[in-house]
């Protein structure tokens, strides 16, 4: 927004507002390290709820870069899209692919050419049609900038007339219908390297204000085709994890997200809401040695650490940590242990569960690899190298902090030395080739196992942290992606994890990634606020409720 802008109506609300997450962040220093560690049956009394009407305040973290331009990262997170933008698909309550601008699609026999029928309804907020040729200027831009989505296997789109457009690839993608539903469509006479400035989209919402680090104010959207929310004003706090606890305890927020470990508060007029999902953490661990340079964006940074190189430490850390033990520490019963990105998913590999916890057998591993601890400090070296390396974590996130430290702990029972370090996002980007990460993931669909594992897209974006190479499993990868039907790709994205021989995950895998925990998402919801009907949630913990916010309602 404008920084000369007159004082407003809302201008005087977001003072008021910034006054009140000033008024949080003093409380949590003043009394965090107090309830935090109190029993659910202490509440403060000082709690008061907030009168309901049609506007929500949340404080579920910050909206993390893109400033709503897809093509400065904005649809990392889809629920994050939907609040102003559509997408021609999107993902329904039981996990199928269904039309969202597009009213009605189909796919040719050889999953060369996609057809969408678009809405004729479907209105961009300053009340101008969506057309076919705003979907294609979407994607065209998006294959040309090339770094936010890989669209190098589209050929050429058409548009038959103002509401049918067609798609033809050079090849079949099977995760194409993914990136259908993620990228949302941008209006062609309206989007420039001012978009952000004046976002103008298609979704339920429209921005009214946005502060960076602050707020972020959205208001419905009178031109949205679909359900009309009954909530005409959001209200986002960029708050902390602690801070936002406050204001929820203060009474200054309906939904606040929770780690688990502040699940067991008691706050008066909320309830902790608990929603499954494929979300998970893991260590991305760089396996090539130090020495080495990459990109992350325009930087050139460090590649590569001789202790995590070494195969035989990443599987030592695979099978010796106890992700049970793990989880109850970090989790509290809010989760499970998780052995790959996709348990249970349709494209996951049974074959790469494992019983973990074998310290012995992971100190044997070391052992035959030539670790020993000569000098009897507990750390086991090599070559004169002692078995030590830094794990990076986010430090505004608690959970990755617990999980770096429980992780620590127990790889010292291996022999093993890890140093945690709290740093930014930004710092752990530039740092993360050539440091372990507390790292995180789980979508509805399988490209993200693509992303996270094939050479080919090593320093584009952020994928492929650990710089890992293995063609084999590059030559599964590409076969999923090239598959004409979903039950031919889970065949190849199964045979990537472990095909008997080799393979990014099992005990016998390569563990540039070792996968720990799934996490249940946790929220305080203001007592009476019903939020839809939930699917299982993606990677995303502050956003990934949004994807039902039309459906929400009061209930009494």
């Amino acid at each position: 927004m404008p920084q000369d802008e007159e004082i407003s109506p809302q201008k005087s609300r977001r003072v008021w507002l910034a006054a009140v997450a000033a008024v949080a962040v003093v409380a949590v220093v003043a009394g965090v390290a107090t309830w935090r560690g109190q029993s659910g049956d202490d509440a403060s009394s000082q709690d008061q709820p907030r009168n309901r009407g049609t506007e929500l305040v949340v404080a579920v973290g910050d909206v993390a870069g893109g400033e709503f331009d897809p093509l400065k990262g904005w649809g990392s997170r889809p629920a994050q899209i939907r609040l102003i933008h559509s997408s021609l698909l999107a993902v329904d309550k039981n996990i199928d692919f269904v039309g969202d601008l597009a009213s009605d699609y189909s796919v040719s026999d050889d999953a060369l050419t996609w057809s969408f029928t678009l809405r004729d309804n479907a209105r961009w907020s300053n009340g101008e049609p969506v057309t076919a040729q705003d979907v294609i200027f979407t994607y065209e831009t998006l294959k040309k900038d090339g770094t936010r989505f890989d669209l190098t296997f589209l050929d050429r789109m058409e548009a038959r007339d103002g509401s049918h457009v067609d798609f033809h690839l050079k090849e079949p993608r099977s995760t194409f219908v993914s990136q259908l539903s993620d990228i949302p469509i941008l209006p062609a006479k309206h989007y420039g390297t001012d978009y952000s400035a004046n976002p103008i989209g298609s979704g339920p919402y429209v921005v009214a204000d946005y502060q960076v680090g602050q707020q972020l104010i959205l208001e419905a959207n009178p031109n949205w085709y679909g359900q009309k929310p009954q909530f005409t004003k959001l209200t986002f706090l960029f708050l902390g994890e602690d801070a936002a606890l406050a204001a929820a305890r203060a009474g200054t927020v309906d939904i606040a997200y929770a780690p688990p470990a502040f699940a067991g508060q008691r706050i008066n007029g909320m309830t902790l809401q608990s929603f499954e999902t494929v979300d998970s953490r893991a260590l991305t661990l760089p396996t090539l040695p130090a020495g080495g340079r990459g990109k992350i964006r325009t930087n050139d940074v460090a590649v590569g650490n001789d202790v995590t190189a070494d195969p035989a430490i990443r599987k030592a850390l695979n099978i010796g940590l106890d992700r049970d033990q793990i989880a109850q520490i970090v989790l509290q019963g809010h989760g499970r242990p998780a052995y790959s990105l996709v348990d249970g998913l349709p494209w996951f590999n049974e074959q790469v569960a494992f019983e973990d916890g074998r310290t012995e057998d992971a100190k044997r591993v070391l052992a035959d690899a030539g670790w020993r601890d000569a000098d009897g400090d507990g750390t086991v070296e090599k070559d004169g190298r002692k078995a030590e390396f830094t794990l990076l974590y986010p430090s505004d996130d608690q959970l990755r902090s617990d999980l770096a430290l429980a992780v620590a702990e127990q790889a010292r029972g291996l022999g093993i030395a890890v140093t945690t370090k709290g740093s930014t996002w930004d710092g752990i980007y530039l740092d993360g080739k050539a440091n372990a990460v507390t790292w995180g993931g789980g979508r509805h669909h399988p490209h993200q196992i693509y992303e996270m594992y094939s050479s080919k897209v090593i320093d584009t974006g952020y994928n492929n942290m650990p710089q890992y190479t293995n063609p084999t499993v590059d030559g599964y990868l590409d076969q999923a992606l090239s598959a004409t039907t979903q039950d031919k790709a889970n065949e190849f994205w199964k045979k990537a994890q472990w095909d008997g021989q080799t393979g990014f995950a099992g005990e016998n895998g390569d563990a540039s990634i070792i996968w720990l925990l799934r996490l249940d998402h946790l929220y305080f919801v203001r007592d009476g606020l019903n939020l839809g009907e939930q699917p299982i949630q993606g990677h995303g913990h502050e956003w990934a409720l949004f994807n039902t916010l039309v459906q929400w309602h009061w209930t009494s």
